[in-house]
């Protein structure tokens, strides 16, 4: 007898906070996990449980674990999840409404047997939701322990630190057996507190603020600046093309909109201009903020990283934040860099970030001014780009968009 799993349960952490708003989250978090699914071409059902989600697996379903793994892995609002075996209760239990504990040891030992390791160390652990269950969690534990050591090759028990830990879930419809806990991104799921607009360098920083906004439920298009107009097939080998491809993953569908800042560069051609990069952002952010009328983004969202770079001194963040009324939300504000890295290792956008290539912000200004004022700004805007409105609708005019979405390009134009 081989253990099949027949179910993936999954649980969520923060969603169980949100009381009344609860089954909005919810249904949100199994719409996006279907559509995790669809993407691996995998049509299973998702239902709602008491107090978790899970994933009905066809009987003799063929499909990649890894790739379902790897899938669900990046499902915001999942905490971790585990395939199972779920046996009902109507076949967990004698003729008599007594636990059937045969039932119980064929599936655990079968589940133990095809995950030995050799002179590993292992432990049983029980959660009793069922609490009319009429053994508790520790006699249990002891019980299936005992079981495990006598039918199969299992002999040293660790409570603390085992090789493997295998797990009873007793639930009133039924019971759970797993030997792995799989972590999840933990969060909000993608939909559920509005969209944003990501201004995105090629940069290792704002992929990383791209994806913890998604962690908080945020759904999102993003905005990048180039340096020319880009053709259709550049444009989807464009490095950072591929990182909001790669993004996608986590932010289920998004839109790239691809826009030249040379209308702006033709316009600022001043020799010795001390704030010609401050101007730049701000002429980003009001471009940014142009486009969030048509996608609907209710907020935009950057990379800055307090004082990492000349650039994004308090009195800079702010005078950009003064050029537009939509809020600029900054989740990489108090980071440092290790942190910043680690993270986007993580999800794995820092090989493509750290590829050559010219940021506009390093082409616009070789040594930005550390301090600015937004009223001094304004002044120089008026005087150097009096038709602020033409300039960004010419701008706007050369965007190029392309639609990605769970790591595929599915639209561009």
């Amino acid at each position: 007898m081989t253990f099949t799993p027949n179910r993936i349960v999954i649980h969520y952490g923060e969603i169980a906070l949100k009381g009344d708003n609860q089954p909005y989250f919810l249904r949100q978090q199994r719409k996006n996990v279907k559509r995790k699914l669809r993407g691996m071409d995998l049509s299973w059902s998702v239902r709602q449980a008491h107090s978790y989600i899970y994933i009905t697996i066809p009987p003799g379903a063929e499909y990649n674990p890894e790739q379902v793994k790897n899938g669900l892995s990046q499902v915001m609002g999942i905490a971790w999840f585990a395939f199972v075996k779920f046996i009902p209760t109507s076949e967990a239990y004698t003729a008599s409404k007594e636990p059937d504990y045969e039932i119980f040891h064929e599936h655990l030992t079968t589940l133990a047997a095809d995950t030995y390791v050799l002179e590993g160390s292992f432990c049983v652990r029980v959660n009793r939701a069922d609490k009319t269950f009429p053994s508790t969690s520790p006699d249990l534990e002891r019980q299936f322990g005992t079981a495990l050591i006598e039918q199969t090759r299992w002999q040293n028990v660790d409570l603390e630190n085992p090789d493997r830990t295998y797990h009873v879930d007793i639930y009133t419809d039924g019971i759970y057996f797993y030997a792995e806990k799989i972590s999840g991104p933990g969060g909000l799921p993608v939909g559920v507190t509005g969209r944003v607009l990501v201004l995105l360098s090629g940069g290792i920083d704002s992929p990383v603020a791209a994806y913890l906004a998604a962690k908080r439920g945020c759904t999102m298009d993003f905005i990048h600046f180039t340096a020319n107009r880009l053709q259709m097939e550049n444009a989807v080998e464009y490095k950072v093309s591929r990182i909001v491809q790669d993004l996608s993953r986590y932010t289920y569908r998004s839109r790239l909109y691809l826009v030249p800042y040379t209308h702006f560069e033709f316009e600022i051609l001043t020799p010795g201009l001390e704030y010609e990069l401050v101007i730049f952002r701000r002429f980003m952010a009001r471009t940014a903020q142009h486009l969030a009328r048509d996608t609907g983004a209710q907020a935009l969202v950057t990379g800055d990283n307090l004082a990492q770079v000349a650039s994004q001194t308090l009195e800079n963040i702010t005078a950009n934040s003064q050029a537009v009324h939509l809020p600029i939300l900054r989740p990489l504000l108090t980071f440092d860099k290790y942190e910043i890295v680690q993270l986007a290792k993580q999800i794995s956008t820092y090989q493509l970030s750290i590829q050559p290539y010219k940021d506009c912000c390093s082409l616009i200004g070789m040594h930005p001014k550390t301090k600015s004022e937004h009223t001094t700004l304004s002044e120089i805007e008026q005087s150097l780009l009096p038709d602020y409105d033409n300039l960004i609708t010419r701008t706007m005019q050369d965007a190029l968009c392309l639609t990605y979405q769970n790591g595929r390009l599915v639209e561009n134009g």
